[in-house]
């Protein structure tokens, strides 16, 4: 094979555009800080690098979730504790007002309180969080509940779904917000099943002094409806638990997928220097070379 000067030449240029691109992709990943930044620098770990980033966000949003989720839960916790305050009391006023030695005046003054708290469980009840209503299932928009002007009852306009929330993939978890499972007991007295009917029915009995109904069911029904509403809080505790577990395992599963981001996209400093380094020894040992290479010419034989 015959080998002229400009085979030489040929070869040295490739060579050295060889070398000059290994040296500039150094470059770019000690600017960048990247492994890579572009699919042709490596495609399979392109592939995996947006993979593990799609996972990352897509923690990061379960974790907003989760966070939603928790203020919710604990902003409805708060409530049912003010609830259950409220049942208390009025329970206390039923007792005081079945005693029979009362005097109408003292009698009007309960019936007047138990007005009033039936007014302060509509204001809990109301209660929102972020601008969203927590017990009227899925219209979250509106007040679910209202003291009826007619009647004087407190009522329930929300429906009867729950809100649901993901917080990891294909897991969801229902938020109890369906307000008519805190008001409406099963096992009370015919007509006391919703908490607004059996307040009307306290008030009527304090107003005609029926101690009979104070002290028998009424007594009995604002007892189940307590009962009610500590299980509806157990509820709402056991999904705060399952949160706060979900919580920490999120965080967990997002250190473990940023800690392989970074393996997969990030390079060693202190590796690609030295691998600069070499790879521009190598670029000015190439030009030298060439320097010797492309120096003689037909001119330099004639003189």
């Amino acid at each position: 094979m015959r080998i002229t000067n400009n085979t030489l030449t040929g070869n040295y240029l490739r060579n050295l555009n060889r070398n000059l691109k290994a040296m500039q992709k150094y470059q770019n990943q000690l600017s960048s800080g990247k492994e890579v930044s572009r699919p042709s620098d490596n495609p399979m770990l392109v592939a995996r690098i947006m993979q593990l980033d799609s996972n990352v966000r897509m923690n990061e949003q379960y974790e907003k979730n989760i966070g939603d989720a928790l203020g919710w839960t604990d902003t409805a916790d708060g409530a049912l504790n003010v609830v259950t305050s409220t049942l208390q009391r009025a329970r206390e006023l039923i007792i005081y007002g079945a005693n029979g030695t009362l005097s109408d005046t003292d009698r009007s003054a309960l019936k007047d309180e138990v007005d009033t708290l039936q007014g302060q469980l509509m204001q809990v009840l109301n209660t929102n969080y972020d601008g969203r209503y927590i017990f009227g299932g899925q219209k979250t928009t509106e007040p679910p509940f209202q003291i009826d002007e007619a009647s004087g009852k407190l009522t329930y306009s929300g429906d009867s779904s729950n809100i649901e929330r993901e917080i990891s993939k294909g897991v969801n978890i229902a938020i109890p917000t369906d307000g008519s499972g805190i008001t409406v007991t099963e096992g009370t007295s015919l007509g006391n099943e919703d908490i607004g009917s059996l307040f009307r029915s306290i008030s009527e009995a304090l107003d005609s002094g029926n101690t009979e109904d104070l002290s028998g069911k009424l007594l009995g029904d604002i007892d189940k409806h307590l009962d009610n509403t500590i299980r509806f809080r157990s509820k709402m505790g056991a999904v705060y638990n399952r949160l706060e577990s979900a919580k920490e395992r999120n965080a967990a599963e997002n250190l473990s997928m940023t800690e392989l981001l970074s393996k997969s996209e990030d390079i060693d400093l202190a590796e690609k220097m030295m691998e600069f380094s070499t790879m521009r020894t190598v670029y000015q040992a190439s030009l030298q070379t060439g320097a010797q290479i492309l120096q003689p010419s037909l001119l330099d034989y004639i003189r």
